[in-house]
């Protein structure tokens, strides 16, 4: 299916309106490996998403999340929780994620 972008022009500038189409989703190549890094490098030493959650502060939702494939949207606030917890500044997070994936980090996405 054809995805169709409508523009309405508004005394201000425009609305763009854009059908979801279900069987398609985003998926951001700097969240995909931002939640790729932890799922990677932190959570590999076998808890249970709830003992993983309560470490990080989050919800073990918020952990099985990051664990997917595909990781998710994760929010900056979450992951300053995150990272908190971890003992590391999120500027220290961003380099050790550009680090690990620098050439494969853009502002691009996939769809899937």
């Amino acid at each position: 299916m054809d995805t169709i972008v409508t523009n309405i022009r508004l005394a201000n500038g425009f609305l763009c309106f854009m059908p979801k189409d279900d069987s398609t989703q985003k998926i951001y190549l700097t969240s995909k490996y931002v939640c790729k890094y932890i799922s990677e490098e932190w959570l590999i030493d076998g808890k249970s998403m709830r003992e993983y959650g309560k470490f990080y502060g989050v919800h073990k939702n918020t952990i099985e999340k990051i664990m997917e494939k595909n990781g998710y949207n994760l929010p900056l606030y979450t992951l300053s929780i995150i990272c908190f917890n971890k003992g590391i500044s999120l500027s220290d997070f961003f380099k050790l994620v550009e680090n690990k994936y620098g050439d494969k980090l853009n502002d691009s996405f996939i769809l899937e």
